[in-house]
């Protein structure tokens, strides 16, 4: 599936024709996560990476990664990421190109799942080949030049007791990180809303929230409890239903004053464009991976601008803050400190924002390649 949008200028592409896709290499890690978190749809203890680097035949490296919540998935994914990079080994460094290529080669397998996160992770580490090759940070490579971004807190505010909850908050605001998203699914609203008013309370009403059912509840529970949540003053209410429950969703964004959001889990460019074309939600937040690659993504992006909506980031916040920042109708990076030990270049949001260096490429690494 193309698109008619131009990701990078005429110069760039020619040269990424130059560069031949050479090897991979993938491995797996799953560092312990520093907060474990409970969400309404199960528990993550560890962030279980599949890790990729590209080498072009001249030597220059492109890295990547997909996370899994189920950690025995692991090697499955780094198959398929196998599979996929064999599909274009010995073809340019043209993410574009190569994402339309794989999913018209694969199209027998609905492009979606696990094979799409395959793409990504092929797709994600040609960008930052591209990057470090023509010695660009990815975001000046898509014309973007806006370094900081808004964000939020997501690294925490699982469910669980007040007092945990209170301590992971009081830990984003000694940063200067007032904004920040907690996870619901308890047993009663009721539940819920007092923690809620126990958070603002107990910072004084300094905090931004916006809350995340992880598709934890029935539709009828949905309406009950977006309607209780509508007088909490909440940046917006998280994938309340089932993901591909797109007219549902939309009858409940249309009752709702609070903003719906939704979007993670949308795997393609054509749910993406139902959801737009069914208003499911007044925000959407792409997961760069599930999407099928950060060229997925900007199509979708694109897509929701020419609708009016705008756009949230989900995980992955190293190449995602490159993309947001390359975009017009950015919203927030979500920032989860999953992979902060995991690369050296890793950058961690203060004062409510997400600031972008000039290391080439999506800067995994302080050293540019």
């Amino acid at each position: 599936m193309g698109s008619n949008v131009k990701l990078i200028s005429d110069t760039d592409a020619q040269i990424a024709k130059t560069l031949i896709l050479k090897r991979v290499r993938i491995e797996t890690a799953t560092p312990k996560l520093p907060s474990p978190l409970l969400t309404a749809s199960g528990t993550l203890d560890f962030a279980s990476l599949v890790l990729v680097e590209i080498e072009s035949h001249c030597g220059v490296n492109g890295q990547s990664y997909l996370f899994s919540p189920n950690k025995e998935l692991l090697p499955a994914i780094a198959h398929a990421v196998s599979v996929a990079f064999d599909a274009v080994k010995g073809r340019s460094c043209s993410p574009e190109l190569n994402t339309d290529f794989l999913l018209d080669k694969f199209k027998l397998f609905g492009g979606t799942g696990i094979l799409t996160m395959a793409f990504a992770a092929i797709d994600m580490a040609t960008w930052d080949l591209l990057g470090n090759a023509l010695h660009k940070p990815l975001y000046q490579l898509l014309g973007g030049s806006n370094k900081d971004i808004p964000s939020y807190e997501s690294s925490g505010l699982s469910i669980g007791p007040l007092s945990q909850v209170l301590s992971q908050a009081q830990d984003f605001v000694s940063k200067g990180n007032t904004r920040m998203k907690v996870r619901l699914g308890y047993e009663t609203i009721d539940q819920e809303l007092n923690l809620i008013r126990d958070l603002k309370d107990y910072f004084g009403g300094g905090i931004e929230i916006m809350v995340d059912y992880n598709q934890g509840l029935s539709v009828e529970q949905a309406f009950d409890r977006c309607r209780a949540l509508d007088d909490m003053d909440l940046l917006w209410i998280e994938e309340p239903i089932l993901a591909d429950m797109l007219e549902a969703s939309a009858k409940l964004t249309t009752a709702i004053r609070t903003p719906i959001q939704i979007g993670e889990n949308l795997w393609s460019l054509t749910e993406f464009e139902r959801a737009l074309n069914l208003r499911s939600s007044n925000y959407l937040m792409p997961d760069v991976a599930k999407i099928g690659g950060a060229t997925q993504w900007l199509r979708a992006a694109d897509k929701a601008a020419m609708k009016g909506v705008k756009v949230s980031s989900h995980l992955y916040p190293e190449i995602s803050a490159h993309l947001l920042a390359s975009i017009q109708n950015a919203h927030y990076l979500e920032y989860a400190d999953w992979t902060k030990l995991q690369f050296s270049g890793h950058i961690a949001p203060s004062q409510n924002g997400y600031r972008l260096t000039d290391a080439w490429g999506v800067g995994f690494n302080e050293k540019s390649c």
